[in-house]
């Protein structure tokens, strides 16, 4: 009843192919800030999406924290044109706990890459 091939076999297609792989990426990191902008757990989304089209489960890895550093930085570069970035860094434990959400979150959703 299928068409063609499945899911899996296209993923493993995507995986392979260098300039698919980046683009997917790209993509991912699109829509992975797009859907942080409306809700923190777009932190767990995105670190799976990123995660997902790459060769290796290490590479995921590195990939969502990747992404949740590249959120932080758009974060801060937002607060930086609003002027309050001083504050925020100055904040002590809100800085810390913020940061460290974060990272964990797009490192909880890049972990998704390793579930067969």
């Amino acid at each position: 009843m299928s068409d063609g091939p499945g899911v899996g076999a296209r993923l493993e297609g995507l995986r392979a192919d260098r300039f698919r792989r980046r683009l997917a990426t790209a993509g991912a990191v699109v829509v992975g800030l797009a859907t942080v902008w409306l809700h923190w757990a777009g932190l767990v989304v995105g670190g799976a999406l990123v995660a997902f089209v790459q060769p290796t489960v290490r590479r995921g890895l590195v990939a969502g924290v990747g992404f949740g550093v590249l959120a932080w930085l758009a974060f801060a570069g937002w607060l930086a044109s609003a002027g309050s970035l001083d504050l925020y860094l100055g904040m002590g434990q809100v800085f810390a706990v913020s940061t460290a959400i974060t990272l964990a979150g797009s490192l909880l959703g890049a972990l998704a890459r390793g579930v067969r």
